[in-house]
């Protein structure tokens, strides 16, 4: 399927993962995700965090045409932005639509069979061009993430034409698998932007529950985009995701053998290889290591019976390898060949935490 297709289609959120996963705290993280913005917005009071702020109303502002709506509407019809439903209890779904105009977006609002009085909307800005994407962690081991030329989902989704630049810092010294001098800038200046000063900590700890490491970084899992005004905008900022990698530790970018990749969730397993290229028509016995060139939402049965995980597309930090790393498989992400070089059926063994595969 052509990626544009994936990408209209097929992007569920981290939340619709783990639900699939069987993840325990689907319903906290739900939570978490939904008012992701409320907490870059304490950051954006505190300490000037730039992020995609948005212009919030209720559901009912939007049903009812209300006057603040209209006065912003007619500002921003033909803005690209996204639309998200935000639900006021946990046991509803949230509801989003983005990649379109204010005024496409409201269209699929009037379609909607919905509670208005049960939802708060907010409309994010899109840029439409993002110049770089980032996902990042930041823990107690250091900083690990990666960064790529272009859309945002391209990480979080694992779907991209070109590697992406993987980093990590041990907060003392930098590591990067390309040169991409640009690349690198961004890193450090959205890094930086989260070492907090004591006083400013305190603020932050009163209004929501964050811990610093390292005396001042702020721990979380973080996503942003640069926009054409050479500017960073913070996407997300997610405690519980952080909480869950809390073992994962900068290690090396480069490996030594040809059919080799980047470990997304440590690991060693052997056993028969299955090639799959349509999970729906595979039947993958419990133990095999599945091969695939991207696990989508649609894997997940797949992933759950697998022994381990290899992929030729993916990254550290995708939905994917996220999910992977709560079900505690092995798996190794960016593999090149590993659909050409490696047999169904065949034996392997693989070495997550080398980042190796070897064919028996």
């Amino acid at each position: 399927m052509p990626i544009t297709e994936i990408i209209d289609s097929q992007m569920p959120s981290l939340t619709e993962w783990l639900e699939q996963a069987g993840f325990a705290q689907t319903q906290e993280f739900r939570q978490e995700d939904n008012s992701k913005r409320d907490r870059l917005e304490i950051l954006f009071q505190t300490v000037g965090l730039t992020y995609d702020r948005p212009e919030k109303f209720s559901a009912r502002d939007l049903k009812d045409r209300s006057e603040k709506f209209k006065t912003f509407y007619n500002i921003a019809a033909e803005k690209l932005c996204a639309l998200r439903l935000i639900p006021l209890t946990p046991d509803l779904p949230k509801l989003r639509v983005r990649g379109k105009t204010l005024r496409e977006n409201l269209v699929w609002f009037d379609e909607q069979n919905i509670d208005v009085d049960q939802y708060r909307a907010d409309v994010v800005p899109h840029s439409g061009h993002d110049q770089f994407s980032a996902t990042f962690l930041i823990n107690d081991h250091g900083i690990v993430g990666e960064i790529v030329s272009g859309l945002h989902w391209q990480l979080t989704q694992g779907l991209h034409e070109n590697p992406p630049t993987y980093f990590n810092f041990d907060f003392t010294n930098w590591n990067f698998s390309s040169p991409d001098e640009e690349a690198q800038r961004w890193i450090k200046q959205a890094v930086a932007s989260l070492q907090i000063e004591k006083g400013k900590q305190n603020l932050i700890q009163a209004q929501m529950a964050s811990e610093f490491t390292n005396d001042n970084y702020l721990k979380g899992y973080y996503e942003f985009v640069v926009w054409p005004d050479d500017k960073i905008y913070f996407i997300d900022y997610n405690r519980i995701i952080a909480q869950s990698l809390k073992d994962l530790k900068p290690g090396n970018l480069t490996t030594t053998t040809a059919l080799s990749g980047t470990c997304a969730s440590t690991g060693k397993v052997s056993g028969p290889a299955k090639i799959v290229l349509d999970p729906k028509n595979t039947d993958l016995k419990d133990g095999d290591i599945l091969i695939c060139s991207m696990t989508m939402i649609d894997y997940v049965p797949l992933m759950k019976k697998a022994g381990g995980i290899i992929t030729e597309r993916g990254n550290i930090l995708s939905h994917a390898a996220i999910v992977a790393r709560e079900l505690k498989k092995p798996c190794l992400v960016g593999v090149k060949g590993a659909l050409i070089q490696i047999k169904d059926g065949q034996n392997i063994t693989l070495d997550a935490d080398s980042g190796q595969i070897i064919l028996n």
